[in-house]
């Protein structure tokens, strides 16, 4: 048998494209490992998403009590004064701190409602056989006609077929902290500047918080184990923690979460959508509208099989890159305290892209 599409990759983009092929009335195969972790990072997700989530019929998974509004954000970038940036500020409402997993989960229930068949398994092995995809998994063999790689920055068949580039190095350490204080920690979004790098905390719906540590992964900071010592002697982050009695760190974790992305972001039989057709350095917090955007864009080019939208959606994905890379080059110029720190002078510096992978 041959499958008309197959999705390969969870998370928000491989669900969003499970979800709109399925109401469609086209069921797609959809391929994907269970999430592993009880803790999912990147969980800000902008108000400008709200209009995806209502175009798949999903918005009213955001009410869910593991999820909270972000009423407010707190950066000290470029000087030490914490700077307030309230929802009252954008104009599509106050982004939300999601519960990403949860949020997840949910979406992909609600593909599953609509007919998406899922395999819970990784892709280990692809060729195109004739006019389709051969996707090796440990459950067998699935033939496809057409696949949308949700795989993220890995990009599995995108890859293979057209270059990848990327702009930096970005890595993240994280850990979630729980607390022994009483006083409920007040609900914020806190980003703080230092000379390797920068901080991200985020308070959780359910008491806990989130902090992330970004660095470059070449850089000897990127490998310090004692994220919560680090943590604690940040000026701002630090008193966070402190003042609310976050006293347990949960176990330190590391992710890549550098700028890259696939041009073109479609070929013959495929198509590539959110972080494996771009991903963005988190401190844009458009990573998880752009993955809604890309799966619904690239699905609906493909329920209407028109190779012109299927085009369009690929100049407006590369367009998406260089407007993220001019806004990027601005933000972290704001940023001059360390123009002696390898990591900011990279950025100051504004290194061009260059290729990750040739093209199979």
């Amino acid at each position: 048998m041959i499958h008309p599409v197959a999705v390969i990759g969870g998370g928000l983009a491989g669900a969003a494209a499970a979800l709109r092929l399925a109401q469609a009335g086209i069921c797609p195969i959809w391929i994907a490992p269970r999430r592993a972790e009880d803790f999912k990072p990147g969980e800000h997700l902008s108000a400008a998403a709200i209009p995806l989530l209502k175009a798949l019929g999903s918005d009213a998974l955001l009410r869910a009590e593991v999820h909270r509004l972000a009423h407010s954000t707190y950066s000290a970038w470029g000087s030490e004064t914490l700077i307030a940036r309230d929802a009252i500020l954008h104009l599509d409402g106050p982004p939300i701190v999601l519960d990403r997993g949860a949020f997840e989960d949910a979406l992909t229930a609600q593909a599953l409602a609509a007919g998406a068949k899922r395999i819970d398994q990784n892709v280990t092995a692809l060729r195109v056989a004739g006019r389709h995809w051969q996707l090796e998994t440990e459950a067998g063999e699935i033939r496809a006609g057409f696949v949308f790689d949700a795989t993220g920055r890995k990009a599995l068949v995108a890859a293979r077929c057209a270059p990848r580039f990327a702009a930096d190095r970005l890595g993240c350490q994280y850990a979630v902290f729980s607390r022994s204080g009483t006083t409920p920690p007040r609900p914020v979004t806190l980003i703080e500047a230092e000379a390797r790098g920068w901080w991200y905390l985020s308070a959780l719906a359910d008491g806990r918080a989130v902090v992330n540590f970004y660095t470059d992964t070449d850089l000897p900071a990127f490998e310090n184990a004692a994220l919560a010592s680090q943590a604690r002697q940040t000026r701002a982050i630090g008193a966070y923690l402190a003042g609310y009695g976050f006293a347990h760190c949960g176990p330190v974790r590391r992710i890549a979460t550098n700028s890259t992305w696939i041009a073109p972001a479609i070929g013959e039989g495929w198509v590539a959508i959110g972080d494996a057709a771009a991903a963005f350095d988190p401190l844009s917090s458009h990573g998880m509208t752009t993955a809604l955007w890309t799966a619904i864009q690239a699905a609906e080019a493909f329920i209407a099989q028109d190779r012109a939208a299927m085009q369009t959606y690929a100049e407006s994905v590369a367009n998406g890159v260089q407007d993220y890379l001019r806004a990027r080059r601005e933000v972290y110029a704001r940023e001059a305290r360390w123009p002696d720190s390898p990591f900011w002078a990279r950025r100051h510096a504004d290194m061009p892209a260059s290729p990750e992978a040739e093209t199979a």
